[in-house]
C-alpha cells in the first residue's frame, strides 16, 4: 500500500446530493481518502497539487466491460468459453491480461475500476470480477472475485450453439438450459447433504451461490420478453437478478421498479448490431430512472471504448437524465449495484484514493488531466513501458 500523502486543493469536488462544491480540499494518505472539504491543510510533508478550480470525481466505474481479455483483432480471444452452453465453472480472473493496454488507457482517462465478465455466448457463462485499472498482479487488483455470475438470454447463445445443431436453438431452449442447470444444481447440492458420494463441482457450487443470494446474477437480455423470462426463472428459483444492456427496459419501466431491478443500460453509442436491440438510446436511461429504477451506465469494453464512458453519461443528460444521475450512474450506483460501496464510488472518507481531476466538467467533454490511483498519481511513462501503451 502507497504511505504517501498528497493535498488537492481547491478543486471542485463532486459530492453525491451536493453536486460540485468549489474550493474543495481531498486529502489522501496511505492509499485512502483521508478528508474532503473546505480549508484543509496539508499535513508535515504532504504532496500539495493545486487544481486551480478544476472538477474532481471519484475514479469512474465501468461496471460491465471484457478489458483483457480481446481488446485488439490479433489477441487471443478469451471472452466465451465455447465447450459448452453452460460453463458456471469459468472464472475471469484466469483470462485477463492486466498488462494489456487499454488498462492504461482507462486509467490515464480517468476509469480506475470495472467490472470484467465473461461474454454472452453461454446460458451461464462463468464468474466475473470487479479490478482495478491500475497493478501487474489481476489477484491484487481485484476489490471482489467472484463478483457475479455471468448468465445470458435472447439471440446470443441459440445463435452460437444452434449453428452447430446444440440446444439452444430458440428462447425456449435458451430457458431449459438455464432452468436445468438450477436443476441439477439443487440435485447436487440434496446429494451432498444427504452425505451421498459426489464428487465436488465448481459449477454446481458457484450456482448454489447464485441461488443463495451470496453471488449477483447479472443476466444479459435486450428484448422485453427475455427481460421477462429472467424475472420469471429469478422468481422460480427464488433469487434476485441484476439485468445487462436491458434495451427494451422502458417498455416495462414500472415492472422494473416495482421490483427493484437494478439495471446495467449500455452500450449505446453506435447503431444496433442485430434485431433484438433496434430500439437501443439513451433515452432508455432517462425513463428508467424517472420510473425510479437505479441505473448504470456501461461500455461493454470492446464494444466500445471504456474511456467514452462519461461521453455516454452525457448524451443521457442531454437526453433528459439528470446531470448529478449521470455522474452517479458512472461512480456510486454502480458501485452499490455491485456490492463494493465501501472501497470506490465516491470522494469520501475511508474510500480507496481513486481520484480524477477534469479540465472541465466531465460529462461535457472535460479531459483527464490529472489521475489519482490508489493514492498515487498515475505514471504515463511508466505505463508507456508496462502497458506497450501507444496513443490513441
Amino acid at each position: 500500500m502507497t504511505t504517501t500523502t498528497w493535498l488537492i486543493k481547491d478543486c471542485n469536488a463532486f459530492l453525491p446530493g451536493a453536486g460540485f462544491r468549489a474550493r474543495s480540499g481531498i486529502l489522501l494518505r496511505n492509499g485512502k481518502v483521508a478528508a474532503v472539504g473546505p480549508d484543509l491543510k496539508a499535513p508535515r510533508g504532504a504532496n500539495v497539487f493545486d487544481a486551480q478550480g478544476a472538477w474532481a470525481t471519484p475514479g469512474l466505474i465501468d461496471a460491465h466491460t471484457h478489458m483483457g481479455m480481446k481488446d485488439h483483432p490479433f489477441d487471443d480471444n478469451d471472452v466465451n468459453e465455447k465447450s459448452a452452453p453452460v460453463t458456471p465453472f469459468a472464472d475471469v480472473l484466469d483470462a485477463i491480461n492486466p498488462f494489456n493496454e487499454v488498462f492504461a488507457h482507462a486509467v490515464l482517462n480517468g476509469v480506475t475500476s470495472v467490472m470484467v465478465l465473461p461474454g454472452s455466448t453461454n446460458i451461464l457463462g462463468g464468474t466475473g470480477a470487479v479490478i482495478k485499472t491500475y497493478g501487474t498482479v489481476v489477484d491484487r487488483m481485484a476489490v471482489r472475485a467472484p463478483a457475479a455470475m455471468k448468465m445470458a438470454l435472447g439471440s446470443n447463445p441459440k445463435k452460437a450453439y444452434g449453428a452447430k445443431g446444440r440446444e439452444p436453438h430458440t428462447r425456449m431452449g435458451n430457458a431449459h438450459l438455464m432452468r436445468q442447470a438450477f436443476r441439477d444444481a439443487l440435485a447436487y447440492r440434496k446429494k451432498r447433504r444427504a452425505k451421498k458420494t459426489v464428487e465436488p463441482d465448481l459449477g454446481y457450487d458457484n450456482i448454489l451461490r447464485v441461488l443463495s443470494g451470496k453471488l449477483p446474477a447479472r443476466v444479459h437480455c435486450h428484448r422485453a420478453d427475455d427481460i421477462m423470462t429472467a424475472l420469471r426463472i429469478a422468481d422460480e428459483f427464488g433469487f434476485k437478478p441484476c439485468l445487462d444492456h436491458v434495451t427494451d427496459g422502458y417498455l416495462l419501466a414500472d415492472e422494473l421498479a416495482r421490483r427493484k431491478i437494478d439495471c446495467f443500460i449500455g452500450p449505446n453509442f453506435d447503431p444496433p448490431a442485430k434485431q433484438e436491440n433496434v430500439r437501443k438510446g439513451y433515452a432508455n436511461a432517462v425513463k428508467l430512472r424517472r420510473a425510479g429504477v437505479r441505473i448504470a451506465i456501461i461500455s461493454d469494453h470492446g464494444v466500445d471504448p471504456c474511456w467514452f464512458l462519461p461521453i455516454f453519461a452525457g448524451i443521457a443528460v442531454r437526453e433528459g437524465l439528470p446531470e448529478e444521475d449521470g455522474l452517479r450512474a458512472i461512480t456510486e450506483w454502480p458501485a452499490a449495484m455491485m456490492g463494493v460501496e465501501r472501497r470506490i464510488g465516491r470522494l469520501a472518507k475511508g474510500l480507496d484514493a481513486d481520484v480524477a481531476l477534469w479540465s472541465r466538467h466531465p460529462l461535457y467533454m472535460g479531459k483527464a488531466v490529472r489521475v489519482w490511483a490508489g493514492g498515487e498519481p498515475a505514471d504515463e511513462t511508466a505505463l508507456r513501458e508496462t502497458h506497450a501503451y501507444r496513443d490513441l
